[in-house]
């Protein structure tokens, strides 16, 4: 039973984009801001715990997996971003004013 609460607060641990811990009034900027920091953040953590586990100081194979994963998913949620909001500015340019 123990694994299974592993799991869970590793799953809830996933993407830190997907919850923003921002106050009340922060701008449109300093969101972007924070969403690109975390994610720098993740990449390094993933690619410490590679380092860590080719120099043999880190046995678990899954951690590293993980690690990659979690890294992997931030980066992807923040091109779609990026898509989203390039779309929407193209949407906007074709506008007649």
């Amino acid at each position: 039973m123990d694994g299974i609460k592993k799991i869970g607060e590793i799953a809830q641990n996933i993407s830190p984009i997907l919850k923003p811990e921002q106050k009340a009034g922060a701008s449109f900027e300093d969101a972007m801001k924070n969403a690109l920091n975390e994610v720098s953040a993740v990449q390094n953590e993933a690619e410490k715990a590679i380092q860590d586990f080719a120099k043999g100081e880190v046995k678990d194979i899954h951690t590293v997996v993980i690690a990659m994963e979690k890294a992997g998913m931030s980066m992807q949620t923040l091109l779609q971003v990026r898509n989203r909001l390039l779309t929407a500015y193209e949407e906007i340019m074709r506008m007649q004013v």
